[in-house]
């Protein structure tokens, strides 16, 4: 048979940029704040960095804000959290591409993911990931994120702050993260996609 040629799964513009050299550093999240996505565990665990990383960080959390789910923003005010915050609502493509780049770590603490294509985004643009290990996430991620139990705070803290504070161990991430996502090919994607369905529809159906 014919050999087709299949482009990556994620678009071209999603690669390395030189990351800006300033004494703060950024964790980034990207999505948005159904209760599965759990965007207010994050800011438990962003509350753990802030006192106990050696370095100052800034939580950017991209994403539309949703009136139905206020738990996030309402979270970030009783821990104080909110001179810390960069609540960026939607941006566009270029700004998201430069949200990741710019990024010193990417997390997901996410309880179920269809697919993840966030966490290969930010391995593609070189920004170290930090992700459950839930549902589609390990298949994704590989051995190029570190996986963490988005229930534990503490594991996910000290993930985190590792990353943070240890400029080799992000290198390393950094590596295999660029190496992991050129591995995916929209072949692959699509095929995980139609899993994700199949195994949505399984559990509506309680099969």
């Amino acid at each position: 048979g014919d050999v087709i040629a299949v482009a990556n799964g994620v678009a071209p513009e999603y690669r390395p940029a030189e990351k800006k050299r300033g004494a703060g550093k950024t964790i980034l999240y990207v999505g948005r704040f159904d209760p599965y996505k759990n965007v207010a565990g994050l800011l438990d665990v962003f509350a753990k960095v802030h006192k106990r990383c050696k370095v100052p960080a800034r939580l950017k959390i991209v994403g539309p804000a949703d009136p139905r789910y206020p738990e996030a923003p309402v979270r970030a005010r009783q821990l104080g959290l909110d001179p810390f915050i960069d609540w960026n609502g939607y941006v566009s493509e270029e700004g998201l591409v430069k949200a990741y780049q710019d990024a010193d770590v990417f997390v997901l603490l996410s309880r179920y993911e269809g697919f993840g294509l966030t966490v290969l985004e930010a391995m593609a643009c070189g920004t170290p990931v930090v992700c459950s290990n839930r549902s589609s996430l390990p298949e994704v991620a590989g051995d190029a994120a570190v996986l963490v139990d988005p229930d534990d705070t503490e594991k996910a803290a000290d993930a985190i702050t590792r990353v943070l504070e240890d400029e080799k161990h992000a290198a390393e991430l950094c590596g295999k993260g660029v190496r992991q996502a050129a591995r995916f090919t929209w072949a692959r994607c699509a095929t995980m996609t139609v899993k994700a369905y199949e195994r949505a529809r399984s559990v509506e159906r309680g099969t």
